[in-house]
């Protein structure tokens, strides 16, 4: 009897321990994001009169995008950052500057705190004396005291966390943004980005590549580590405000992307067990055709996407 209840407290801290670290897990998983990225990048020319007189085979332009990440699985104070990346396909632009900038966020109004020393020192004495003669007494006190006091002020810049981290990438034919929690915003939902860069005299639009990711912290029992959270990247259209073609090709971009995916996304054909003993026994091919016909499906995607591709890429020239 005694064994068996031993074994049976061994099992309940078994079963406890197993319990805790399920849970401990299971809720402390790390966050799981998607990002929503732009279908065409719209662009204007912006070039200062002086830059003409300067290089007039170039010109200036500006490109605004937004993306969004949606926190879909766990946490969103798991997040540790974002970081997304857009770059020019062929370094046909050269990124001069970027909105928004490396900003640092402090707890504190106008990064300063005001401090006040304050020192008091004080000094006192007393002496009391009583003595008695016969046949008559004596009797005295002596008091003595001092004080000072120092009063300093000043103000002192606040520690800062840097909440968002820009610059170029590829030699200024890129820019990032890297993102952190903030303690003003919501790293969550949509943020608008834009750049300025400068192209040929003769640039009508062109493609850049945007990518995403996500970093989150994963804890578990014993440890915490820092793992990819969701990522995503594609192709984009980019074309000048008021040209239609470009900005037709810029959105035939996305239809055939969204064709190619759609090719991508379609399981190969599964033969039954009478199909298979038919192809073996009697020759037919109908899951053979079936799977050639995806097969043609995707290389066509394909072909479009890299035709769309190649049209866009004239337009930078």
């Amino acid at each position: 009897m005694a064994t068996r209840n031993s074994l049976l407290r061994i099992l309940g801290v078994t079963v406890l321990f197993v319990s805790t670290f399920s849970l401990t897990h299971s809720a402390s998983c790390g966050a799981s994001v998607v990002f929503d990225l732009p279908d065409t990048i719209e662009c204007r020319e912006v070039t200062p009169e002086e830059f003409i007189a300067a290089y007039p085979n170039l010109k200036v332009i500006e490109a605004k995008f937004r993306i969004t990440a949606r926190v879909i699985d766990g946490d969103s104070s798991d997040i540790v950052d974002f970081l997304y990346v857009l770059t020019s396909a062929d370094k046909t632009m050269r990124v001069h500057d970027y909105l928004p900038n490396t900003t640092l966020e402090s707890i504190v109004a106008d990064d300063r705190i005001e401090i006040a020393d304050a020192a008091e020192k004080s000094k006192a004495t007393g002496v009391e004396s009583h003595v008695v003669y016969k046949p008559f007494a004596l009797g005295g006190t002596y008091n003595q005291g001092s004080k000072k006091s120092e009063s300093t002020h000043y103000k002192q810049i606040a520690a800062r966390d840097l909440v968002l981290a820009s610059g170029t990438t590829n030699r200024e034919h890129g820019v990032f943004f890297r993102l952190r929690p903030s303690r003003t915003a919501s790293l969550e939902g949509a943020k608008e980005f834009t750049f300025l860069a400068t192209v040929p005299k003769s640039w009508r639009g062109d493609l850049c590549t945007i990518s995403c990711s996500a970093r989150a912290k994963k804890s578990s029992l014993f440890s915490t580590s820092i793992v990819a959270a969701g990522a995503d990247q594609t192709q984009v259209g980019m074309y000048l405000a008021a040209d239609a073609e470009a900005a037709a090709l810029a959105d035939e971009l996305r239809r055939v992307q969204e064709a190619h995916a759609a090719a991508e996304a379609i399981p190969p054909a599964k033969l039954g067990a009478f199909e298979t003993i038919s192809i073996q026994t009697a020759g037919l091919f109908t899951g053979k055709k079936s799977a050639t016909q995806a097969r043609k499906k995707m290389k066509d995607a394909e072909r479009d996407v890299r035709d769309v591709e190649d049209r866009l890429r004239q337009l930078a020239r």
